[in-house]
């Protein structure tokens, strides 16, 4: 199976084209970095011995994925893997959770701190912690017992449209939202952060999206139920037909993102309720992912398989790409996070 390329060539995306470890460090030797030298005559050089490095020399920085952590969740099974950019110095300012909310109920979360602004690690981590403390709120027990008029007669369940007693997913997590949005505006020292959330009731799923990180729900046989649109200049571009995915993936705008937390114009897109049939699964990522796959690899790797062993496909994929670039593919160093799940019935 290939996609297309926009340079006139295809992509890749079979099962062999990720790389280990090993391979990756062959791959390096292959060739050299040359380096330009500043010599005392102003000028740039680079026949010295001094201006060429092996790539070998970049070998350390080369980190082992981690591995990828695994909980029943709700109805089904939860899996994410969250890993720092190849070869840059720093901490990844990425965060991601997968948290129970009840017996099935819980929230999948993906949050991008942007690179480049100060607290960028701060603000995705804020909006993590606060999203766990709505999930103790909702997970504490609630008031069982039944209306009363006048304190004697119990009013039938079948005549209240809804139960004061039960919480209110949807309020405590915008709530959530805008606290920490306003704590990081307080701050004032630019940090922001893009987040990608799914709140799941039973085997009912529903978005809720602010920024680039992006949100999908693929059937086994690979249909696409439901799609994000990232909130940026380039992708309002490609959902309103101007710009195609391959296009996008190339455009020098890319890393423009025109909502975030963190901003007095953050706004919340909720995404309907949408009922999971059987081994459909929802995906959650990162630009690091989005960035570096075109959506129809993100699906052909995602849409069936043990959930654990698609996650690590695909972060394999994407860091291949980020630490080999190539004319016939996007390659776009960044943190990387992915978080999946799938329907219990699913059997993997």
């Amino acid at each position: 199976m290939e996609g297309n390329s926009p340079r006139g060539g295809t992509w890749p995306i079979r099962g062999e084209c990720t790389l280990s470890p090993d391979r990756l460090r062959e791959k390096l030797r292959d060739f050299e970095i040359n380096i330009p030298v500043e010599e005392n005559s102003g000028s740039l050089c680079t026949s010295t011995p001094a201006g060429a490095v092996q790539a070998s020399s970049l070998l350390p920085q080369i980190e082992p994925l981690p591995a990828v952590s695994e909980i029943h969740l709700a109805s089904g099974h939860a899996a994410w893997l969250t890993c720092k950019c190849p070869g840059r110095p720093g901490a990844n300012e990425d965060a991601v959770a997968a948290l129970a909310s009840g017996d099935d109920q819980g929230l999948l979360m993906v949050a991008d701190g942007l690179g480049g602004h100060r607290g960028g690690r701060r603000a995705s981590q804020l909006i993590k912690t606060s999203l766990s403390r709505a999930v103790k709120k909702l997970s504490a027990p609630v008031n069982t017992q039944p209306l009363m008029i006048s304190g004697m007669v119990p009013v039938p369940s079948q005549f209240r449209p809804e139960d004061p007693a039960l919480p209110d997913h949807r309020g405590c997590i915008l709530d959530e939202i805008e606290r920490v949005n306003q704590r990081l505006l307080r701050s004032r020292i630019g940090s922001a952060t893009t987040l990608a959330l799914v709140e799941i009731q039973g085997r009912r799923v529903r978005s809720y999206h602010i920024g680039d990180s992006e949100i999908l729900i693929i059937s086994q046989r690979g249909r696409l139920k439901f799609s994000s649109i990232s909130h940026s200049p380039i992708g309002y571009a490609v959902e309103s037909g101007m710009l195609t995915e391959e296009e996008a993936l190339f455009h020098p705008d890319r890393h423009l993102v025109s909502n975030v937390i963190g901003s007095h114009q953050m706004s919340v897109e909720l995404g309907p309720w949408i009922s999971l049939s059987p081994r459909d699964t929802v995906l959650l990522a990162s630009d690091g992912l989005f960035d570096n796959l075109l959506q129809g690899e993100i699906i052909h790797f995602i849409r069936k398989g043990k959930l654990t062993e698609c996650v690590q496909h695909l972060a394999e994929l994407a860091r291949n790409r980020m630490i080999i670039p190539s004319l016939e593919a996007p390659s776009k160093p960044d943190d990387l996070s992915i978080v999946a799940y799938r329907n219990s019935s699913a059997g993997n």
